[in-house]
């Protein structure tokens, strides 16, 4: 009753806090695909920033940031980050992605990259290919087109110059 009183929490710290949780995933599994193969894991620097496009904000044109990015309203462009991308659930992109690491919980009509590793979660719907180094696919997502999954994510090649040994994948549910 007259104990000490809880600091309120701010908006900037509940919608960040999934982005550090998310790292703290990413960086748990570099950990231990380093292990893996028994190479010393190669670590990015920290963001020097986060970026955030708030739900109902509408951005028709491409999107670049050197931080981190959470998106949560609709892009009708590329969007191109060199450190992490979160699209949330509420998000849309009507464009192509290019990320270190990102994660997928919204729509994204387009070519997904992420040079390290992308997951896509159980509200993620992906109508378009993806090239990543590293892919976690949770059970209930939805992805149409073609990917191309470990190697050089980072070669730029671009979804109509796949060869015979990349995949196609329609329609997981």
């Amino acid at each position: 009753m007259f104990g000490t009183k809880q600091p309120k929490k701010t908006v900037s710290q509940d919608i960040t806090a999934p982005l550090a949780n998310l790292n703290r995933t990413i960086n748990n599994i570099e950990d231990s695909l380093a292990q893996d193969a028994a190479v010393p894991a190669a670590r990015t620097k920290p963001a020097v920033s986060q970026n955030i496009i708030g739900k109902g904000t509408i951005i028709d044109g491409n999107l670049t940031a050197e931080g981190d990015l959470i998106l949560e309203g609709t892009v009708r462009g590329d969007v191109a980050t060199k450190a992490t991308l979160m699209v949330s659930p509420s998000a849309i992109v009507e464009g192509n992605i290019v990320a270190h690491h990102a994660e997928v919980s919204g729509r994204v009509n387009g070519t997904v990259q992420a040079h390290g590793l992308l997951i896509i979660k159980a509200s993620g719907i992906i109508d378009g290919d993806v090239i990543t180094k590293n892919l976690n696919v949770e059970s209930g997502s939805t992805f149409n087109g073609r990917f191309k999954v470990g190697g050089q994510a980072t070669n730029g090649k671009q979804a109509d110059k796949y060869n015979d040994n990349d995949k196609t994948l329609i329609g997981t549910k």
